[in-house]
């Protein structure tokens, strides 16, 4: 719901999976691109959105609309006359449906009236179009509150290669891990997945979660044994989202299919409480000390558990439906399930299942015995076809079946076939299973409203149980590859960082890479030849930051990073036909939008920045784009080609020039080619001009190319000016030690006390320093410059 007037800019947004038992609502402020809004969306894949019609020509809505069209084109877009979004009734329906104990609202949430409009509209279309309605007092409204949560754009997901595009990697087939979130994946719920992910797009920014998590992640890694049996305990539990979804909807229909979707969601219910009791007890047991990992127990604690146990079992059989079992067994199951006695009904309905089923065998003995004299033939059953005949042959195409049998199927070495007398005890049979399962439904319909004052708990559980498995996913990638858990403070330090997905698909070829930024130092201007890795480490570097503010450990071997809540990314831009945009126009609206939401709070990772203008306009615009960008005073790394820009060290003590050597001579591949070592230095770029190469392969002629490269060598000695002093760079480099000891040892006394300098950790984390510095000045000797 976009607001109007005063509320100009400002969006209320609901929005419900019918699968899960939750309602997430939010208000937030957003630009005319409407990042915050695509990111959301995004975050929660919205397949229909309801957005209010406007009358006018080229107003708010029609402007809304054409931006999530392009943006979601998979999701079916619907406006509503405005009249529907009534705040008024928004709220009164959100007082008679939310549950009191389990929501996360603000106590000013009723104040927010985009927030209650849009829910209004949302439960409405949900009831007129799904025919679905929710018992009172039964559903969790989640307010999002985003001054919490690191906003990450929705265009950088995979420009950063945060998410991949799922219509690839299903166009691929198998699901490989090309991706930070691929990576980080190792759940085994799908409730624990949607978790992970969610807080992969938009990580904390709260310090305190945090290190909560990394606590908890702490302490999984070290308990390896308590780690695995926490995986196979959720492995057997269910997902609980969908229980509840049955426990709070009533449908306007009642059909045998709800009836047996009912019956299998009750009875997975009952297998799920009891491996809740076995997690539980295998945390106590295991005396876990992270404040989340006890926190999720004294969830686990609640007496209720015990109170919705005893009340089920009482109606409910405790023997487990597994889908693995054939289709007969299970659905035996399913019609047993609810105990006998408890309906009379059902007792009498159960009872002619059962005769029908020993005629059914009566009657294939009779024909098999009569027809067939080899025991080749069975009696088998299938979910399609019901009960039929199974031949098992080498000879399936040429063996003769009698007249009298029907609906003859021949395979490689199985001939499938049927008899009227048994197609018509299949129907009699589905007869009365659907009335064993409407029948069913009726005592699971009796025992939900008698649970439905426990029904909270399992709120708790659905939580606890994603959690953990959210925790233990960042524990198995943590021991998997050689990780280190990231500190917090002022500066972006990390020692040999190395690119998360690079290092997941090829640890020993990926090279590491140092990055130092600080309050004072803070922004770094990358030069280098194509195929260096200037784009490469811009992702490595965001990649870094969201998966510490997640609260994974990362492949360095040691870390300090600020808490960011905005990340922006520039990463490359093509023609945007639809929006009747050029490549330089999207460019400039990214830009533009990091100009105005970016604060000190920000990291910010630009690439190739205007370089779909000419060169005169595009180092303008650059130059004009990075002092703004310098008095915002954000985090920030820009990789460019534009060599004139590193000249604005000289006149900002911020900014600090690194590039990536070009490939030698005598670094080659089996094939030939040059082999870049991928390793950030510091300073400008100085190699060789590697565009003329290009330019030799062509037909232009020697002469041209011999006078080009001459004033392209005269035209880069009049722009180098820096003087190329040793000292200059050894005092730099005892500089940037110095701060970072200083970071180290204020992070160190913050985390350990007063015995800090007497830390294990410690000390080998100021040997790394120590032995960084070592190298460092080896190579100025060397003139070669050193790893940034």
């Amino acid at each position: 719901m976009p607001g109007r007037g005063n509320l100009d800019g400002h969006f209320g947004i609901a929005m419900h999976d019918l699968k899960q038992p939750e309602v997430r609502v939010c208000e937030f402020v957003d630009s005319k691109e409407y990042s915050r809004l695509k990111s959301m969306i995004n975050v929660y894949k919205a397949f229909d959105i309801v957005i209010p019609a406007g009358n006018e020509e080229k107003g708010q809505s029609k402007l809304l609309g054409e931006a999530l069209t392009s943006a979601f084109p998979t999701s079916l877009l619907q406006t509503l006359n405005a009249k529907f979004f009534k705040s008024d009734k928004g709220e009164r329906t959100m007082r008679s449906l939310m549950n009191f104990e389990v929501s996360r609202v603000s106590d000013k949430i009723f104040e927010k009236k985009l927030t209650m409009a849009a829910l209004e509209v949302l439960i409405k279309y949900i009831t007129e179009t799904r025919f679905v309605y929710f018992r009172r007092n039964s559903l969790r409204i989640h307010e999002i509150l985003l001054n919490n949560t690191c906003m990450i754009d929705y265009a950088s997901w995979e420009s950063l290669e945060i998410v991949c595009d799922e219509i690839e990697q299903k166009k691929r087939g198998i699901k490989q891990r090309r991706c930070l979130v691929d990576i980080l994946d190792h759940t085994i719920t799908q409730n624990g997945a949607r978790y992970l992910r969610a807080n992969v797009l938009q990580p904390s920014s709260d310090l305190a979660t945090i290190e909560s998590r990394q606590d908890s992640v702490a302490e999984l890694v070290e308990m390896e044994e308590l780690r695995e049996k926490l995986r196979q305990l959720l492995a057997r539990t269910h997902e609980l989202d969908q229980v509840l979804a049955m426990c709070i909807q009533t449908s306007a229909s009642w059909t045998v299919r709800g009836a047996e979707s009912n019956i299998n969601q009750i009875v997975k219910l009952v297998q799920t409480l009891k491996v809740i009791d076995v997690i539980r007890d295998a945390l106590e047991t295991a005396d876990v000390k992270s404040t989340l990992l006890k926190a999720k127990i004294e969830f686990l604690k609640d007496e209720r558990f015990e109170e919705m146990m005893r009340i089920i079992e009482d109606k409910i059989c405790d023997q487990p439906i597994d889908s693995k079992k054939n289709s007969l067994a299970l659905r035996n199951s399913k019609c047993f399930a609810i105990r006998e006695g408890i309906s009379v009904n059902l007792d009498v309905a159960r009872k002619a299942y059962l005769e029908l089923l020993e005629k059914v065998e009566a009657i294939s003995e009779e024909e098999i015995f009569e027809k067939f004299e080899e025991n080749s033939v069975r009696l088998s059953y299938s979910l399609t076809r019901g009960f039929h005949y199974t031949l098992v042959t080498k000879n399936a195409q040429n063996v003769i079946i009698p007249k009298m049998f029907l609906d003859v199927t021949r395979n490689r070495s199985t001939v499938t076939f049927s008899s009227r007398k048994i197609i018509s005890a299949n129907d009699r049979i589905s007869q009365v299973a659907a009335e064993i399962f409407l029948a069913s439904d009726i005592v699971v319909s009796d025992l939900i409203e008698i649970i439905q004052h426990t029904l909270p708990v399992l709120y708790y559980a659905m939580d606890a149980l994603s959690t953990i498995d959210f925790l233990c996913s960042l524990a198995s990638y943590s021991v998997s590859r050689d990780t280190v858990r990231p500190q917090f403070g002022e500066s972006f330090s990390v020692s040999n960082g190395r690119h998360p997905v690079l290092d997941w698909a090829d640890p020993l070829s990926t090279v590491p890479n140092d990055t130092c930024l600080t309050r004072y130092r803070r922004f770094g201007i990358i030069t280098g030849p194509n195929m260096a890795g200037k784009s490469t480490y811009l992702k490595q570097i965001a990649q870094l930051a969201i998966m510490a503010q997640t609260g994974a450990f990362i492949p360095a071997d040691f870390a300090v990073l600020p808490v960011f809540t905005r990340i922006f990314s520039r990463m490359g831009h093509n023609d945007e036909l639809m929006r009747n945009k050029s490549a330089f126009a999207s460019e400039m609206c990214d830009a533009s939008t990091i100009l105005k939401f970016a604060d000190r709070h920000s990291l910010v990772v630009m690439d190739e920045l205007a370089r779909s203008t000419s060169t005169e306009e595009g180092i303008a615009i650059s130059y004009a784009i990075c002092e703004k960008i310098l008095a915002i005073g954000c985090y920030t790394l820009l990789a460019t080609h534009f060599l004139d820009i590193s000249t604005l060290a000289g006149h900002s003590s911020a900014i600090e020039n690194y590039h990536f050597q070009p490939p030698c001579d005598d670094d080659e591949t089996d094939e030939g080619n040059s082999k870049f070592k991928h390793k950030l230095m510091r300073g400008p770029y100085r190699g060789p001009l590697y565009g003329f190469e290009v330019v030799e392969l062509s037909t232009f002629p020697g002469s041209v190319i011999e006078h080009a490269v001459q004033l392209a060598k005269k035209l880069r000695a009049q722009a180098t000016q820096e003087n190329h002093d040793l000292e200059a760079q050894r005092r730099r480099l005892k500089i940037d030690t110095w701060q970072r000891m200083t970071i180290l040892a204020e992070n160190a006394r913050r985390e350990f006390g007063a015995n800090w300098a007497t830390n294990e950790i410690v000390a080998r984390n100021f040997e790394i320093i120590r032995k960084s510095l070592k190298d460092g000045l080896k190579r100025i000797e060397d003139d070669d410059g050193f790893i940034a």
